[in-house]
């Protein structure tokens, strides 16, 4: 995964390679390798952050959905889909993380068809203090 970084969002980077250090072992979340600064060649651009991840050859949920006859998944495939996914946000809630925007794109298929979750940027890491998160964040669908 590349992606510009920006001071912005540095923030939201560091919490997402955090997430992916601590929990990518679990079998339903994308492992992760590394991280690498690209610098930028020009002033005037951002450098890039790339995050090394597990191959997941096979793409996303919503890829798989629109490349499927009549843009639907059997009901066996979906069923499966959302067993893996809630596999993995279990071990999330397990150890008190919220995924907060899962969605179609932030989930990973590989060619073995396991199912990984990705994209932890908006996730949040609950303590005994707070309890519970009072914002909404994510992709508004």
């Amino acid at each position: 995964k590349c992606m510009d970084v920006t001071e912005e969002e540095e923030e939201e980077i560091k919490l997402e390679i955090n997430v992916l250090k601590k929990f990518s072992h679990h079998r339903n979340i994308a492992t992760y390798y590394g991280a690498f600064i690209k610098k930028s060649a020009g002033r005037n651009e951002n450098d890039q952050l790339w995050l090394v991840m597990e191959y997941c050859g096979a793409g996303s949920v919503t890829d798989l959905v629109k490349s499927s006859k009549n843009n639907f998944l059997k009901e066996e495939w979906i069923a499966y889909i959302c067993r893996e996914i809630l596999r993995g946000l279990a071990h999330l809630h397990a150890n008190k993380v919220i995924h907060r925007d899962i969605k179609g794109q932030n989930v990973l298929l590989t060619d073995n068809a396991d199912v990984k979750l990705v994209d932890f940027g908006v996730s949040a890491q609950l303590d005994r203090t707070i309890g519970r998160r009072n914002t909404f964040i994510g992709t508004p669908y």
